[in-house]
C-alpha cells in the first residue's frame, strides 16, 4: 500500500512539474489500455498506422465511461493507436473485428462486471480524413465501441518518452 501511494504520488507531482514547465508533455493513461508514462504531444503532420494519438472523449460514449467509472471525470481525453486509415477495410464477424482482413480483437458484448456494450463500430472501407482507433488493453473502450473518428477529432500525435 505505501509503495502504491509513493507512485501516485510521483505520478502527480511528475503531471504538476511537467504542466508548470511545459504544456508539451502529457502524463496519460493510469488505465491499462496503453502504456502508462509520460508522452510528448506534437502537432499531427501525417497519421500512419501504429501512431499513438490524443483525441476528446467522443460524446457519444461520454456519458457511459464516467456512468460506469471506466474513466474519473477529470480526465477528458483519450489514447489510442490508429489502426487503420484511408482506404483500409473495417469488418465485423461474429463480434470479431477485423482490419484488412487481418484478426484485431474481439467486440465485447459486456464488460467485466456484465453490464451490456454497444458498439458503433460498422462495416465498411473507410475514407479520406477516417480512422480506427484501438487501445492496446484487452478491455480498451476503444473504436471497437465508438467507431470511426475523422481526423480533425484528433488533438495531438504522442511519442512515449518514460513508460513507468
Amino acid at each position: 500500500m505505501r509503495k502504491r501511494v509513493g507512485v501516485i504520488a510521483i505520478f502527480l507531482l511528475s503531471y504538476l512539474f511537467l504542466k508548470v514547465v511545459s504544456n508539451r508533455y502529457f502524463i496519460l493513461n493510469l488505465s491499462p489500455s496503453m502504456e502508462k508514462g509520460i508522452y510528448l504531444l506534437k502537432e499531427i503532420d501525417e497519421l500512419k498506422k501504429g501512431d499513438v494519438v490524443l483525441l476528446n472523449i467522443p460524446l457519444k460514449i461520454k456519458e457511459t465511461l464516467y456512468s460506469r467509472g471506466y474513466l474519473p471525470k477529470n480526465i477528458k481525453t483519450l489514447l489510442k493507436e490508429v489502426v487503420a486509415i484511408e482506404g483500409d477495410k473495417i469488418e465485423v464477424v461474429n463480434n470479431k473485428l477485423y482490419v484488412n482482413n487481418e484478426f484485431k480483437g474481439e467486440i465485447a458484448k459486456a464488460d467485466p462486471k456484465g453490464r451490456e456494450l454497444t458498439s458503433f463500430v460498422e462495416d465498411k472501407i473507410l475514407k479520406r480524413d477516417e480512422i480506427f482507433l484501438l487501445g492496446r488493453g484487452e478491455n480498451s473502450y476503444d473504436s471497437r465501441y465508438f467507431g470511426v473518428v475523422e481526423k480533425g477529432e484528433l488533438l495531438k500525435k504522442t511519442i512515449l518518452l518514460k513508460e513507468f
